[in-house]
């Protein structure tokens, strides 16, 4: 009986042994797993494991993680260039919200029913003088951009000014001569004014020697070019000059001694030009070069006092950055006269530097001598639209021979503004530039650099 109870006992302590291995083993496991939330506990969320002692940590190598693509316009470069681009934007933002509420209300439409045909091809518009060269006036621009709707375009503009000052110009281009491959530019351009400003000195001058001259002036261009091969073009001009100039009635006026005042001239001139244009826009581009060569050769048919010729040299870079919507121009351009076979260049002649003709700080006629060096930084920008903002810098300097030129002679001019323009047709642009003579405000209707001599004159 004995026997029997002790073995009973021994059996029964084995198997709570037993049962006890098996219940201690299971929450041994749920121990060393922590990630694992247990049964009776639904409401604990899970807690991120934690790293043991004896196994290595993962390194980065062993799973690739995923990142999102780096930012360009996150990066210093581009904040530090963005950064005069963010402050002109700032700047610009009242006229991006009278943008706004002129389109909403479709002013421009409104406009154009007024003054142009239903086609948008042709109208008459007021034209207004506040300031600048002629100080004040009023006048008109009339225009027709398909002419017999065969995509000729003639314009004709007049303005009458205070002190009966007057200036006129009338244009027309046919960009297919004839039914040709030849296109056909003329332009006459006519003056009445009373005070021009000339400095003598050329490089030398102080803003103090300022004096003013009277000039009556017709010039008539007519340009006749095709395409050679591929962006590379050719032209011939034959330009007609009528010009009297004398010292202004509105003291300091130019000296008497000053060649070319107190007398009149008629002249001819020819003037045959190459260019290569690979930009993808003339009015708005965002790439591409412009170079172009031109020699010209006038000729005083009524006397002997004049006779000159001349030759310019200009490269224009567009580089797009960032998005390609912002772009960067370089500039370089050259020019040199030079008297022939005795003859003489009158002074308002000469090659100009000045707000009209890219040193954009210094006041009309305010540089001028036989030859002329400029360099040009532009950054533009995107604000609204048909309306980007620009920031510059201008660096040149004129000069009588090659053997002026020097680093300490460079002027410079430095701004900003706005440019109303779109892929089609220029608008106009404000702008205003700094430089040692002071701070100019600028409101044209023409593009940047300019070869008409309406523009070159500042009218």
């Amino acid at each position: 009986m004995r026997r029997r109870t002790l073995n009973r006992s021994l059996a029964s302590r084995l198997l709570w042994n037993l049962l006890l291995l098996l219940l201690i083993q299971p929450m041994a496991c749920a121990t060393s797993q922590p990630d694992v939330a247990r049964p009776h506990e639904p409401h604990r969320q899970l807690e991120s494991p934690q790293p043991q002692r004896d196994e290595p940590q993962r390194r980065p190598h062993d799973e690739p993680e995923k990142s999102e693509p780096e930012d360009a316009e996150n990066r210093w470069p581009y904040r530090l260039l963005a950064a005069p681009e963010y402050a002109w934007s700032g700047l610009a933002y009242p006229f991006k919200k009278l943008a706004i509420a002129y389109e909403r209300h479709d002013v421009m439409n409104r406009t154009l029913d007024v003054f142009m045909t239903d086609e948008r091809t042709a109208g008459v518009f007021p034209k207004f003088a506040l300031g600048g060269t002629l100080s004040s006036g009023i006048g008109f621009t009339a225009f027709n951009n398909n002419l017999f709707r065969k995509n000729k375009e003639v314009r004709l503009s007049y303005l009458l000014a205070t002190r009966e000052n007057q200036v006129s110009e009338a244009s027309y281009q046919d960009p297919s001569f004839f039914g040709s491959q030849w296109f056909l530019d003329s332009n006459v351009f006519w003056l009445n004014f009373d005070e021009g400003h000339f400095f003598p000195g050329g490089n030398r001058s102080q803003e103090r020697d300022q004096t003013n001259f009277e000039l009556k002036q017709l010039a008539w261009d007519v340009k006749l070019g095709r395409r050679l091969i591929g962006d590379v073009s050719a032209a011939i001009t034959g330009r007609i000059l009528i010009a009297d100039a004398k010292g202004s009635d509105r003291l300091p006026a130019t000296p008497v001694s000053v060649t070319g005042n107190n007398s009149s001239m008629t002249a001819l001139a020819v003037e045959p030009s190459i260019w290569y244009d690979s930009r993808d826009n003339p009015f708005r581009s965002t790439r591409g070069w412009f170079v172009e060569g031109a020699f010209t050769y006038t000729d005083q048919v009524d006397r002997d006092q004049f006779r000159y010729l001349g030759y310019r040299f200009e490269i224009q870079r567009y580089i797009p950055v960032f998005r390609g919507d912002r772009v960067l121009l370089l500039r370089w351009y050259l020019a040199k006269q030079d008297g022939v076979g005795g003859g003489s260049i009158p002074f308002y002649e000469l090659t100009l530097l000045d707000l009209n003709n890219g040193l954009r700080g210094f006041d009309r006629g305010r540089w001028q001598d036989e030859g002329a060096l400029l360099f040009n930084v532009e950054w533009r920008f995107p604000v609204w639209q048909d309306v980007e903002g620009d920031i510059f810098v201008d660096e040149g300097q004129v000069f009588g021979s090659y053997k002026d030129i020097g680093l300490q002679h460079f002027r410079y001019s430095v701004g900003g503004g706005l440019r109303f323009v779109s892929t089609r047709k220029f608008g106009f642009r404000i702008q205003a530039a700094a430089s040692e003579d002071g701070v100019l405000a600028l409101i044209r209707g023409n593009l940047e650099f300019t070869r008409r001599r309406a523009a070159t004159l500042g009218f």
